[in-house]
């Protein structure tokens, strides 16, 4: 074990536990296991085991008086079945962490909050553009999540801070909520100036929940000029036990890596659940990126998903899900899933 996770975790028991008075500190996690099989055309089949975004963390807050409070969060990721990054070529641990082996850094953060000011937050975290989508995939941090098959773009993901999902080196602010209305945002700094870029990378969101609505818009810019941004807009809806969803993201070329704009993607989905069963169905496509210098760059595809899962309580629960994608220029890729989670 990471002698750096051994050492952390022992300070924040032994912390918890001398201020119980004051302070509220949980132990939690995910775990999460599947048996994969991945079939791509004019590739190598394969059937394998993968831990998808396993984590134990510790988060708490604070009491501080007159309304306001301090929390932190400090989470770290590890693969239960011991198999690193190698988990298939869709996978998304790239940029997460440092090795096949040990624990890898997830959300790490400390801030300060109030009913009346909202909250404020240092550290390491999602973007606006990647936090709100999030609440649209029911297998979100499975095998087959929406931002591992094109049903979501690559800003849903990674770590770092030229664009990806989880944002380093970051602040963040979270409004009151206002009538179900809630403003958010993040600015992150540039690490170092030695590299030239001199960027700051920052994210603007609003989202809206209430009669059973869920709404959202945001936009993501790395701030190097040029081909450089995204925007997205995303809803929905819940009736009883039906819910349907959809989504589209307009590419200013930070989806693509900035070597042109247009890669929008666009997908719809929906869900029935009876009991402790839920099964759900998604779409999506994805358009070719119109190079800067003219021209197109082949990029589009279609991929759809059918998954379902049964709750043996709140906290355990197994699934199983098929996904395809289609992609224009090189063919088809098949990933069935068969897993378990449990939550503590």
């Amino acid at each position: 074990m990471n002698k750096k996770f051994i050492v952390t975790a022992m300070g924040l028991v032994l912390a918890g536990g001398m201020g119980l008075a004051n302070a509220d500190v949980k132990l939690y996690g995910q775990l999460d296991v599947s048996i994969d099989s991945v079939d791509v055309d004019g590739g190598s089949d394969d059937v394998n085991m993968g831990s998808n975004r396993s984590a134990v963390g510790f988060k708490g807050t604070e009491d501080l008086g007159g309304g306001l409070k301090a929390f932190f969060k400090v989470e770290y990721q590890t693969d239960v079945d011991d198999a690193g990054t190698a988990a298939g070529p869709l996978e998304d641990d790239t940029n997460e962490g440092d090795g096949k082996d040990g624990w890898k850094s997830r959300d790490q953060f400390i801030g300060l909050k109030s009913e009346g000011f909202g909250k404020l937050t240092f550290g390491m975290m999602s973007t606006a553009y990647k936090s709100p989508a999030s609440k649209l995939d029911p297998f979100y941090r499975t095998r087959n999540q929406a931002r591992n098959i094109g049903l979501q773009s690559a800003l849903h993901k990674g770590r770092g801070e030229e664009g990806q999902g989880r944002a380093t080196n970051t602040v963040r602010y979270d409004s009151p909520n206002f009538s179900g209305i809630n403003v958010f945002g993040t600015y992150t700094f540039d690490n170092s100036e030695a590299d030239g870029e001199n960027d700051d990378p920052y994210s603007l969101g609003v989202s809206y929940k209430g009669g059973g609505i869920y709404a959202f818009a945001s936009y993501i810019t790395t701030d190097t000029g040029g081909d450089d941004e995204a925007t997205q807009f995303g809803a929905k809806y819940s009736m009883g036990d039906i819910s349907v969803w959809g989504m589209y993201e307009i590419d200013g070329g930070l989806i693509n890596g900035g070597a042109g704009d247009g890669a929008d993607i666009w997908n719809i989905g929906g869900s029935f659940t009876m009991g402790n069963n839920l099964i759900s169905v998604d779409y999506a496509e994805g358009d070719d990126v119109d190079l800067n210098g003219g021209g197109k760059l082949n990029t589009s595809y279609s991929t759809w998903r059918v998954g379902g899962y049964h709750k043996f309580s709140n906290r355990t629960r197994v699934y199983a899900t098929f996904a395809q994608q289609d992609m224009d220029a090189t063919g088809e890729t098949d990933i069935f899933s068969l897993g378990m989670r449990h939550n503590f």
